[in-house]
């Protein structure tokens, strides 16, 4: 079971090519899935890739965004939502959460990207957590017919005030850095469980297949 799939995309580009490269010259058949059995290592390795995966959810919403300004993209109108969703998806690494530890329980926030981390808070307590907020406003309108100024009906809209382009290469770089830390505390993980699953009864598991445990 590989960790590199949950990692930003810089790290995650990087080592599925070393990967390929070495399936190619290895057996190429389609390798045999089995469930890793229970222990806190599993658990550990669980929360881990959990939290790597909102990370890569994050980097990959905000590779949209940054898509979204080229000439003609489908994605243009697009940008606040795919930023805010990056946002949510960050967030819910840092917040108190029931079902598993915070980021910063295994991770330090790199010194030099402090002051993006906290922008990237204060953001989504601005706009996404209130229900009201000074960067997302909504007007009243009332449409006109063009002749006559009769009253056709009011509608609303709503103007959305997302993050400059300069934080969100910040916020991308924030998220390359985290997933470089977040691979190293796993790797010691991953190991330990790679030696548990050769010492196991592996034809035993083959049989079983990858069905959750009971």
């Amino acid at each position: 079971m590989k960790h590199s799939a949950h990692l930003p995309r810089r790290v995650e580009t990087k080592r599925r090519h070393r990967h390929t490269a070495q399936m190619q010259h290895g057996d190429e058949r389609e390798p045999v899935m089995v469930m890793v059995e229970d222990s806190p290592d599993a658990r550990l390795f669980i929360e881990l890739s959990s939290l790597a995966s909102d990370l890569t959810e994050a980097d990959h919403a905000l590779e949209l965004a940054v898509r979204s300004s080229d000439v003609g993209s489908t994605l243009a109108d697009a940008r606040p939502y795919l930023v805010g969703y990056a946002v949510v998806a960050y967030c819910r690494t840092i917040l108190h959460s029931n079902v598993r530890r915070p980021l910063e329980d295994y991770i330090q926030i790199p010194q030099e990207f402090l002051a993006t981390h906290d922008t990237i808070k204060a953001f989504r307590n601005a706009t996404i957590a209130p229900s009201q907020s000074d960067l997302a406003v909504t007007y009243p309108i009332g449409v006109l017919a063009p002749d006559t100024l009769e009253v056709k009906h009011v509608s609303a809209a709503t103007v959305v005030n997302t993050l400059p382009w300069l934080v969100v290469r910040q916020f991308r770089e924030l998220l390359a850095a985290l997933g470089d830390s977040l691979d190293e505390a796993i790797t010691p993980v991953r190991q330990r469980l790679e030696n548990q699953l050769r010492a196991a009864d592996r034809r035993r598991m083959a049989k079983s297949g990858i069905k959750p445990q009971s």
